[in-house]
């Protein structure tokens, strides 16, 4: 049996996307060990039958059976098999492509395939920095050692992602967005604000006055301190009982299920002049194009195909709803990222979209 210890907070428990995950990883995990045990904390000792313990730096590290395979082999039967550990690599940190993005699960699994071929990422037995590898495999004996701190030796034989931090991120990218003439005397509405992250910094930036609205109740009340004002509930349901000269929602429009009518009562939530901003993903994009022709539609966490999401957009179906929502005055700017030369080879008569293909998603700012 494997002792999956996995931090687990009430934020990740009013998280969609993080149960999703951990669904996601109990499942990869049981296809390796067999029986798994989740807990949030390593004990003092392992339970009865336990084997190993697979030790994750937070909820949002994804693993997958490939890389937990091979560590196990490594911890059993490997060049040095009383190491008594096993290290992951994160993506985000290894390799000629790192990045903090991932696209599709086929991303993952591609660089894994790599990873886990080349024989010299796995020639060193010394442990990374502390606190350096988002996964660790430790066997039963060295469980005890890990809880006292100290930090086994073992080979680095497995590739993990660990995503952003979804509640907590900062999106200074969009402040060019917003209109320059905020102020004082000035209010901007953050729908989805997470932990508050953005709508502190357009304050610190602009002196305005900031709302916030979140569903997640323990998001919501990290928040509330860095706001003038918190409301919580879902953006479907709750009236913010005042205009805005700015209402702003990042990585929101998907997820909800009648976005028609958000965007109605959005325009109403609207001082005259005022704008909304929008950061949608764009599902046309080269790497689910690419899994599609593959056969694969495959949720993650987040991302372009979070699990949580129920729309999805190009730019033209972007245009069909914000003309069906009564605006003329809009403007969508893309979010590029590069593209493959395997994609760009592909032949014209396909009549392929190249800027479609390049856009990770778009920034939608509609003006009142």
């Amino acid at each position: 049996m494997l002792l999956l210890v996995l931090p687990w907070d009430a934020e990740a428990q009013a998280s969609a996307e993080w149960w999703y995950l951990r669904r996601w990883l109990v499942g990869e995990a049981r296809a390796v060990f067999g029986n798994v045990e989740v807990v949030s904390e390593l004990p003092a000792r392992l339970p009865d039958g336990a084997q190993a313990a697979l030790i994750l730096a937070s909820c949002r590290v994804l693993i997958g059976r490939a890389s937990l395979s091979r560590m196990r082999e490594q911890l059993t039967g490997g060049a040095r098999p009383d190491c008594g550990a096993v290290y992951a690599t994160d993506l985000t940190t290894t390799g000629p492509e790192a990045s903090n993005d991932l696209f599709t699960l086929a991303d993952y699994e591609l660089a894994e395939s790599a990873w886990l071929a080349d024989d010299a990422a796995e020639s060193s037995f010394e442990p990374p920095p502390q606190g350096a590898s988002p996964a660790v495999l430790l066997s039963r004996d060295a469980c005890a050692r890990w809880a006292a701190g100290e930090q086994p030796d073992g080979p680095r034989s497995g590739l993990c992602y660990e995503f952003i931090d979804y509640y907590g991120g900062e999106r200074a990218d969009v402040l060019p967005l917003l209109p320059e003439d905020l102020g004082p005397a000035s209010s901007v509405l953050e729908i989805g604000c997470g932990r508050g992250a953005t709508a502190a910094l357009i304050k610190q930036r602009f002196g305005c006055r900031v709302v916030g609205l979140e569903l997640n109740p323990e998001a919501a009340a990290a928040a509330e301190s860095r706001l003038d004002l918190m409301i919580r509930g879902d953006v479907q349901e709750v009236e913010p009982g005042e205009t805005f000269d700015a209402i702003v929602a990042f990585e929101l429009f998907e997820h909800l299920t009648n976005g028609q009518a958000f965007l109605e009562r959005a325009a109403t939530w609207l001082c005259p002049g005022g704008r909304i901003v929008l950061s949608v993903p764009n599902v046309g994009h080269y790497s689910v194009v690419e899994d599609l022709i593959a056969g694969r539609w495959d949720y993650i966490p987040m991302g372009l195909l979070c699990a949580t999401h129920v729309r999805f957009f190009t730019r033209r179906t972007l245009e069909d709803w914000l003309h069906a929502a009564g605006f003329d005055r809009y403007r969508i700017d893309a979010q590029t990222t590069p593209l493959p030369k395997r994609i760009d080879a592909l032949p014209e008569s396909l009549s392929p979209d190249r800027d479609s293909l390049t856009t990770a998603g778009f920034y939608v700012s509609i003006f009142r």
